[in-house]
């Protein structure tokens, strides 16, 4: 669930809106830039947080509001999905993200795109400030409350099963639910669906042509759980070429086989389950595809998704 506070005032200064919760470090990003009729920019965001700060709370951004100028905010994955496209055309204005979820560093990113629909002068000025707001992601109670959030309500020391404020509902309810453990009358916003488990993909684009195996590497590295429970091989494809396949090798950050056979696309194991996690540092998986048609350069996105246990 995302909360969206959206208010249009004329352009003001960045420091009105700068982050005030001592517990969030704040990546700044300015755009200043002219931009002709007609003409789309995309301005690529590309993190540089601590290695414990990979909880993305908020997203404040303000701006000088040009004429029909179009101004969206897109995050993206590790994997290159899109996880949301969010509106930056007021003023100012602050997303709120929900039960924030914990962005890994590796590979995050965003995009601030901005199209000039404004077409009865030849060009407008652009003026911006976004300011990306992430918390410490540890859980220095070890009870899968983040540091940041304990620190904010001032619950540290607290079991996660605590009722601090006496509404029915304990912290780790109150934290899930984007409610104030703090305050009586604020309450979970929705019953929450708490599942601790990791869930992680790392995925790449192949491309074959007749009877020559091509072959890649993706890795896996999970954050707070150490035990792989299940993997997916998931292979998405235009080609339609004889005998092709795309076949995934997992192993451990030690080189040995975490699963003794393999997954295969499209007639085979996709997906295995283990009775007992394996317990892993990092996942190494080895993508090869290949097929046997002539005349076809086919292209395979594949990606492994993979589920970590405590």
């Amino acid at each position: 669930m995302r909360k969206q506070f959206l208010l249009a005032l004329p352009f003001l200064s960045f420091a009105v809106f700068a982050n005030t919760n001592p517990h969030l470090d704040t990546y700044k990003k300015s755009v200043s830039q002219t931009i002709y009729k007609g003409q789309r920019v995309n301005i690529p965001v590309k993190f540089n947080l601590p290695a414990d700060r990979h909880h993305l709370v908020t997203l404040g951004f303000d701006n000088n509001e040009p004429r029909a100028m179009d101004c969206k905010i897109e995050i993206y994955n590790g994997a290159n999905q899109r996880l949301h496209n969010l509106d930056c055309r007021p003023g100012w204005g602050e997303h709120q993200f929900a039960t924030p979820i914990a962005y890994w560093q590796d590979n995050y990113r965003a995009v601030i795109s901005l199209y000039n629909a404004d077409f009865t002068q030849p060009s407008q000025r652009f003026e911006g400030n976004f300011r990306f707001n992430y918390g410490e992601s540890t859980s220095i109670d070890n009870d899968h409350l983040p540091t940041w959030w304990k620190k904010t309500y001032e619950v540290v020391g607290l079991d996660a099963n605590t009722d601090f404020d006496g509404d029915n509902f304990t912290l780790l309810q109150e934290y899930f639910g984007n409610s104030k453990p703090n305050d009586a009358t604020s309450y979970p916003d929705h019953d929450p669906v708490i599942d601790f488990d990791e869930h992680l993909s790392a995925g790449t684009s192949l491309y074959a042509s007749f009877g020559t195996p091509v072959k890649k590497w993706v890795e896996i590295t999970p954050y707070n759980n150490k035990k792989v429970k299940s993997l997916e091989l998931v292979v998405d494809t235009t080609a339609n070429a004889r005998n092709q396949s795309v076949v995934a090798f997992i192993y451990n950050e030690n080189n040995e086989r975490v699963y003794p056979s393999y997954l295969k696309y499209p007639s085979g194991t996709l997906s295995v389950f283990f009775d007992e996690p394996v317990e892993v540092q990092k996942l190494k998986i080895e993508l090869t595809a290949r097929h046997y048609s002539s005349n076809i350069n086919a292209r395979y996105d594949a990606k492994i998704n993979a589920v970590f246990t405590e």
